[in-house]
């Protein structure tokens, strides 16, 4: 898992990959989540997340989920 998040990371330059912030804490998120049949160690399916965009796009993912 660790060193799933930091190739993810390390990937996207320590950016995150949605908004640009950097020198803050990303987040190797799931592109697609595993509850919906995300591959949960491959690095493929990881994105670099701000806390912010991570939020964000749970939040998004959930919506639909529930809709």
């Amino acid at each position: 898992h660790k060193d799933r998040a930091a190739e993810v990371i390390r990937r996207a330059g320590y950016q995150c990959e949605e908004c640009g912030a950097k020198d803050v804490r990303l987040y190797a998120d799931h592109v697609k989540e595993i509850r919906d049949g995300g591959a949960p160690l491959d690095p493929a399916n990881g994105c670099a997340r701000c806390a912010r965009c991570h939020g964000r796009k749970t939040a998004d993912e959930r919506k639909k989920r529930f809709s």
